[in-house]
């Protein structure tokens, strides 16, 4: 039995599974709140897993070690299962969670769901979490060995499809699998926006749901040490995340050719993808080398965060990602695209500027906004972090999910 405060559920007058709590982050942890008469008995939740791929490491990665975090927190123990022993994993153990690789070989399959069964057995698991297809197929195909609880979060919208035919085709099917494996285990769905639960309301129609945006804990720049790109002298700004079409990076690259007068502009793209060596090219082509940098994968992102002028979000669409979370936690001023969960939390000209997605233009007058109103970028980096802080934490996203938990399991009981 596990006591756990619903303080924050119980202020918004959100019952049972209607939740509408928030998220985490590594290197980061949250303390457990003492008992008393506000607090929700969680019963028998017991020992639970997570299982995702565990190849790339962005905003579901963090999802995840900061559920691990709070959940531990909380008393209730979450065994990791990863098919890939990469940079979450590594994250996973600094903070004392060892992860359990599983093979990612296909002809093993039937092997390794079998492994998993007898793991989830010898530890009394009755309730996995999954993240992407790939761990919401697998888990479907260990439940016939084993019976438990998935329930499963939604980050954000589907990849578009590939141009090729054979990626095309790829990516139909893993769209199909997961879907009929979403549904023929019966899982629960949490999405991190409500935007979101719109798009998937048909594909998930008769299985419980609810809304549980991403938060981050209480973050203090004074914590992180500004990196040497950043020139004092110069206005940085920093697009932080995967280089893909759907980010708009293109779009930074061209508002800043736009400002050409702006010399001492300056973007710092941190990431990887595969539109770098296209957007090297536009970067060249535009005549940008000595304003926008390419600083490849960080882990030390918060400090790209923490002292950065602006963050640029021009996404094409967007869930609720960490990098907008964490520099409101961080208190910076945000520029980005009105869509997704980006609209649903940011306030034009109060806690964000906003803009149209794809509009240069816009993007660029934002630009110059932030270049020559220093108090305008004071006041929306401080609004921003009191709304961070009241409605997108940690401790919420935690007890969100500890709800989800909860009543799915008492579903099948």
């Amino acid at each position: 039995m596990s006591v756990i405060s619903l303080e924050t559920r119980l202020e918004c007058g959100i019952p049972n599974f209607s939740i509408d709590p928030l998220i985490e982050q590594p290197r980061f942890q949250i303390t457990s709140v003492p008992a008393s008469a506000d607090e929700v008995v969680v019963n028998s939740i017991g020992p639970i897993a997570i299982c995702s791929a565990g190849e790339l490491f962005g905003g579901v990665e963090r999802h995840i070690l900061g559920l691990l975090s709070g959940l531990r927190a909380a008393g209730i123990k979450a065994n990791l299962f990863l098919f890939q022993d990469d940079e979450l994993a590594a994250q996973s153990r600094k903070q004392g969670d060892e992860p359990v690789i599983l093979s990612g070989d296909n002809l093993r399959l039937f092997a390794t769901a079998q492994k998993m069964a007898n793991l989830l057995s010898a530890q009394g698991v009755r309730l996995v979490h999954v993240h992407g297809y790939k761990a919401g197929v697998f888990c479907a195909i260990v439940k016939n060995l084993y019976s438990f609880a998935i329930v499963k979060t939604e980050h954000g919208l589907p990849e578009p499809l590939k141009d090729n035919v054979v990626g095309g085709i790829k990516d139909r099917a893993y769209r199909l699998l997961d879907t009929i494996a979403t549904r023929a285990t019966s899982a629960a769905i949490c999405y991190v926006t409500k935007d979101l639960e719109t798009h998937y309301r048909r594909a998930h129609y008769g299985l419980r749901s609810c809304v549980i945006p991403n938060g981050v804990p209480i973050m203090d720049p004074n914590d992180f040490p500004r990196p040497p790109e950043y020139l004092k002298r110069h206005l940085n700004l920093a697009i932080i995340g995967r280089l893909d079409q759907v980010k708009g990076h293109q779009f930074a690259i061209e508002a800043i050719a736009a400002n050409n007068t702006l010399s001492d502009v300056h973007l710092h793209i941190v990431g990887i993808g595969p539109t770098e060596n296209e957007l090297r090219q536009l970067v060249g082509n535009r005549k940008l080398d000595a304003q926008v940098h390419f600083l490849g994968f960080r882990r030390n992102i918060y400090d790209y965060i923490a002292h950065c002028d602006a963050l640029l979000i021009p996404s094409l669409h967007e869930g609720l990602p960490y990098t907008l979370l964490e520099s409101m936690a961080l208190a910076r001023p945000i520029i980005a695209s009105k869509v997704g969960g980006l609209a649903e939390i940011l306030e034009d000209s109060v806690t964000a500027l906003l803009i149209k997605p794809s509009d240069v233009h816009s993007l660029a007058l934002a630009i110059l906004r932030i270049y020559h109103d220093r108090l305008l970028c004071n006041r929306l980096g401080e609004t921003a972090r009191f709304i961070q802080q009241t409605r997108y934490s940690l401790k919420q996203m935690t007890q969100g999910y500890l709800n989800a938990f909860q009543e799915q399991l008492n579903a099948i009981d």
